[in-house]
């Protein structure tokens, strides 16, 4: 199988999961799941070609087929097990197993980039959340407590990192590639900040949620409602000047989804402080499922469309 067929072949696998589950109604949990699922799936085979610029028309190599075969391991569990128990366990460690490999080569990247760019440098960052995010899906799946954390906040946990994380950091990185191609010195300078923002506003978010602390929470949540706006208008520059066809309307598509999807994070980030309640419920329809499907999903296809060499 070529790289390039992976990530139709996991839009396949996800949808006979959610036509799987969609039946027994999707409640919040479910809902959850599936957002989550959608990244190993169908974001992840989209993104870690473009991080590592690997061809897109290559051949899958024995690091596609793990992950590949990770994912689907995953999606059988997600179907057909339910959560906790040593089956449910089982089938979430693979991802696990993956996750970590992609991290430890991230990390060799980052020590090894000559020169030094901030740009390419966060779309290794991005790849060292993965681990996070798959021990999460792992908490969830085996029913554990980890840090305070189990059931549904276990799994909303997980899709923070596997999203925020993991996806929108590599995203970040594809964004200054596509100003790159458009020559757009400034804007790059802008992105640099932003970039070197949003590894922050994960890092407070990750860490306001080990430790508790809702004000650390609470600020890696306000960095990111000052980062991904700018994000999406840097991402609409880009595609307006160096993509066309069908992937300049799916990063814009993608751009205006990321706003959407910010302003109800930032709701939902307040409310402890000011009472402003939005049910989670909502959240993941209007904040997860946007980011997952349209942000990630739109955005990544739109870049994966585009020669990086110009």
């Amino acid at each position: 199988m070529e790289l390039r067929r992976l990530p139709a072949a996991g839009l396949i696998v996800w949808l006979a999961v959610f036509a799987a589950r969609a039946p027994a109604g999707l409640d919040e949990a479910t809902l959850a799941e599936l957002i989550v699922l959608f990244i190993p799936l169908c974001a992840a085979p989209l993104a870690l070609p473009q991080a590592v610029r690997a061809d897109m028309s290559s051949r899958t190599g024995p690091a596609g087929l793990a992950g590949a075969g990770a994912a689907l391991l995953l999606a059988i569990g997600v179907a057909c097990v339910d959560t906790g128990g040593p089956v449910a366990a089982a089938l979430a460690v693979p991802w696990l197993l993956f996750a970590v490999a992609v991290a430890i080569q991230a990390g060799l990247r980052l020590l090894r980039r000559r020169p030094w760019s901030t740009g390419e440098a966060v779309l290794d960052v991005g790849q060292l959340a993965l681990p996070g995010a798959a021990v999460w899906l792992l908490v969830y799946r085996a029913d554990l407590v980890f840090a305070g954390f189990g059931g549904l906040a276990a799994v909303l946990t997980a899709a923070h990192f596997h999203a925020a994380g993991f996806g929108a950091l590599v995203m970040t990185g594809l964004v200054g590639r596509g100003l790159a191609l458009a020559g757009a010195s400034r804007a790059r300078r802008v992105h640099a900040v932003v970039a070197v923002l949003m590894v922050i506003a994960f890092a407070g978010l990750a860490a306001g949620i080990a430790t508790g602390v809702r004000a650390i929470e609470l600020t890696g949540a306000c960095l990111y409602a000052a980062g991904l706006p700018t994000l999406a208008g840097l991402q609409i520059f880009a595609a307006l000047r160096a993509t066309s066809g069908r992937a300049r309307v799916a990063l814009v598509l993608s751009s205006l989804g990321l706003l959407v999807a910010t302003g109800y994070a930032l709701m939902f980030a307040v409310q402890g402080f000011y009472g402003a309640a939005v049910p989670i419920a909502t959240m993941l329809r209007l904040h997860g499922a946007i980011n997952a499907f349209v942000f990630l999903g739109l955005g990544l296809w739109g870049w994966s469309r585009v020669d990086p060499r110009g």
